[in-house]
């Protein structure tokens, strides 16, 4: 495939936040300056994507192209059948994908180091996107947008249920071989699916078997290899971007595992925490102020789906001892890892630093890992690994508007 290099710079919100007057030149000058751009109507044309489902539902978010993360969406918007649409997110990338090798070799950060955009973004193809619409970025194909079914939403016995349908979007980025597929899939009842999978060919050897994985026919010997993606999350409920509450909320078992109970525990300064699955502790973005028709805050909740992956690497590193970050916005804070640090911290990890984010507006900084240990069936090339999650409406309506 090829590949042109695109260059495109990133901004911030802080462009927005400033005044009028910058908004206006950050409008006009768009295709050179990325940005945030939470609650207002600046998505340049032919970068908003819409999906109206049969049954009424609908998305609808912009999204652009950085050397570094790749495809980058914003405003990302959500309406129930029938009901209100409302922002679910301001802004959402990957954010960093740090590279372990298990024999020791230099660890890599692909998202800084070399970018899931510019030449690194593939060129896709109509066969590549079957059934769907191609997205083009500075005169290349690079997002494909498909809608499709997406199996039972609902069922009770066999005179009430309902199938559903999915809005998929996904980009291919090539680095040192290695392909990493990124896909947002948007469903009809409102639960969006994060995920990164990778394949292509895994061409790193080492001399010690206890390293890798003796490949015969290659008549050498893989190397194994950890991932951790970082995910980006603004998350900006509803219409006010500085007015979000984190919960963090746990059903914990009695001492003889017999009943649960739950709770519920408001975050008021910036926060590094690691999923405790016997505790079954997940967090939740709500908006201070809107609620559902039965007067409960709107809100999504974080869901991780391959937990037993989850590790503290090889470098004891910092930012890789806990798999949730939640800070409060900072223009400055972009990757996850090796951050500029020109007026800002370099890592995650650093960004904790005991701001207020009670009411504020809140950045979710979400880790999943990936252990490969390669297989003769991985040459060449490998198949698919995904690492994904999910993010689940809780609340947003009074009842299942579908």
């Amino acid at each position: 495939m090829n590949s042109l290099n695109i260059k495109i710079q990133s901004t911030n919100k802080n462009i927005i936040k400033a005044s009028l007057a910058l908004v206006s030149i950050a409008v006009l000058s768009w295709t050179s300056v990325a940005q945030a751009r939470p609650n207002t109507s600046s998505c340049p044309a032919g970068n908003t994507i819409s999906k109206t489902f049969s049954s009424g539902a609908a998305w609808d978010m912009c999204w652009e192209v950085r050397d570094e993360e790749g495809v980058v969406l914003s405003d990302v918007h959500y309406k129930p059948r029938n009901k209100t649409r409302r922002r679910v997110l301001g802004e959402a990338s990957l954010s960093q994908i740090q590279t372990e090798y298990d024999d020791g070799s230099a660890t890599e950060f692909l998202v800084t180091q070399f970018g899931l955009g510019g030449s690194n973004l593939q060129t896709l193809t109509s066969s590549m996107c079957e059934g769907g619409q191609l997205r083009s970025n500075a005169g290349r194909d690079v997002l494909c947008e498909v809608t499709k079914a997406n199996g039972y939403i609902y069922r009770y016995r066999n005179s009430t249920r309902r199938q559903g349908s999915k809005l998929d979007l996904f980009s291919a980025s090539n680095i040192n071989a290695r392909e990493f597929i990124i896909k947002w899939s948007f469903l009809e009842n409102g639960t969006i699916e994060v995920a990164s999978g990778l394949t292509g060919q895994f061409n790193k050897t080492t001399s010690n078997a206890a390293n890798g994985w003796q490949v015969t026919a290659q008549n050498r010997i893989a190397t194994g290899f950890t991932d951790h993606y970082f995910w980006r999350m603004d998350f900006d409920i509803a219409n006010d971007n500085g007015n979000d509450i984190i919960e963090q909320i746990k059903s914990v078992p009695s001492s003889d595992r017999l009943t649960k109970t739950k709770q519920v525990q408001t975050i008021s300064s910036e926060l590094a925490a690691s999923f405790t699955p016997a505790d079954k502790k997940f967090w939740r973005v709500k908006d201070q102020s809107v609620t559902n028709a039965a007067n409960q805050a709107i809100s999504y909740e974080m869901v991780m789906l391959n937990y037993a992956q989850q590790s503290k690497g090889n470098s004891n590193s910092a930012w890789l001892k806990n798999d949730v970050y939640m800070t409060e916005y900072k223009a400055c804070e972009r990757f996850a890892v090796q951050n500029p640090t020109n007026n800002c911290a370099s890592n995650v990890s650093q960004f904790v630093n005991g701001d207020n984010i009670n009411a504020k507006d809140v950045v979710a900084w979400y880790r999943l890992v990936h252990h490969t240990l390669p297989r003769d069936e991985d040459f060449s090339p490998a198949a698919v690994q995904w690492s994904h999650f999910i993010l689940l409406p809780r609340d947003w309506t009074s009842t299942n508007s579908l």
